[in-house]
């Protein structure tokens, strides 16, 4: 007599793959987001080994903050400034001690001899522009245009604030540099750097000068975030179009606090600590995606001096003083409560 083995019948495997279906739909989300925590976090210890940094560079400078990028010694000067390591007019990564050495493995350029800028291609990537040192990596972004740029990379500098070597009105003399720290009234409430969206409404180009909420004119500054002429547009095909209208111009060719973090930022302080912060807080004002150009919803928008109207854009987290006189001036009325 054949013995039959005992098996699954029809509804029983249907069944189970139904429970197994939506166990998956249940952990794919949760761990999706312990994912995106998990590099958020990450992130967020890379800008306090950056605030180390900086501290260091402090302490061995006498407290004055680095450059955002040294032209030339002296804005009068004839000739471009050449690091220790043969890098020409190097940016502030530079000029941060790290315990691996310079952003850039400068042993290609050694090599070659003389000194290096942003040129040098190579297979492997851009070896002028290419950083060496994880410190500066977010893990969210993933493409290789961005994770080590020492130029459209992940963090910017608040620069305006606390080292503009961009000429202002007077050409003879830095906008904003050199800084010292006693000039920061409040350190924990002061940005130092972050997460930074360069130009383009997605990550852009020059994401290495973060510009504040208000593009101050305290300091006679006579340009703001990235240089974009019309022959170098900033974005093309998945960002805006190169057409189009002087709002959306504006608010593209501006390098804003990027919240990449599901809605939050990253966000590292003159005193060294760093947290998670969303726009609003940070002060800027973010576009109701209703105006005439094709600034999405929720895009911060640049607020230029002396600005017409009222606006909520404030620096109060960025001039070193947790206050902002001109914003106030500026911010919209609260309607008086009905009777």
């Amino acid at each position: 007599m054949i013995r039959r083995r005992p098996a699954f019948t029809l509804l029983e495997l249907l069944t189970v793959i139904a429970i197994l279906t939506l166990l998956i739909g249940i952990l794919l989300p949760a761990l999706s987001r312990a994912r995106s925590h998990a590099k958020a976090h990450a992130c967020l210890s890379n800008l306090k080994g950056i605030g180390s940094a900086f501290e260091i560079y402090l302490n061995e400078n006498e407290d004055v903050f680095p450059p955002v990028r040294l032209d030339k010694v002296t804005p009068t000067a004839e000739t471009h400034f050449v690091n220790e390591y043969g890098r020409r007019m190097p940016r502030w990564q530079w000029f941060l001690e790290t315990d691996l050495g310079p952003v850039i493995d400068p042993l290609f350029f050694r090599r070659t001899g003389g000194e290096f800028g942003d040129e040098g291609l190579r297979s492997g990537g851009k070896e002028g522009l290419t950083m060496s040192v994880d410190l500066f990596r977010c893990p969210t972004l993933m493409e290789d245009d961005f994770t080590l740029d020492v130029r459209d990379g992940a963090y910017g500098y608040n620069y305006q604030y606390l080292g503009n070597t961009r000429r202002d009105r007077n050409e003879s003399r830095w906008d904003n540099f050199p800084v010292r720290r006693h000039r920061i009234r409040t350190p924990g409430a002061t940005v130092l750097a972050a997460d930074s969206r360069g130009a383009g409404v997605r990550h852009g180009k020059h994401s290495f000068t973060l510009d504040p909420p208000r593009l101050a004119i305290e300091e006679n500054a006579m340009r703001f975030g990235p240089v974009v002429g019309d022959d170098d547009p900033p974005f093309d095909g998945d960002y805006l179009p190169v057409s189009m209208d002087a709002e959306t111009a504006s608010a593209v060719t501006y390098s804003p606090v990027e919240a990449r973090h599901k809605n939050l930022a990253n966000v590292l302080f003159v005193d060294s600590h760093a947290e998670a912060m969303s726009l609003k807080d940070l002060g800027y004002e973010l576009s109701g995606g209703d105006g005439p150009g094709r600034v999405p919803r929720g895009t911060p928008l640049p607020i230029h001096d002396p600005e017409e109207g009222t606006y909520t854009a404030s620096n109060h987290l960025w001039n070193g003083q947790n206050t902002d006189r001109i914003a106030a001036e500026h911010k919209p009325s609260t309607p008086d409560p009905e009777p």
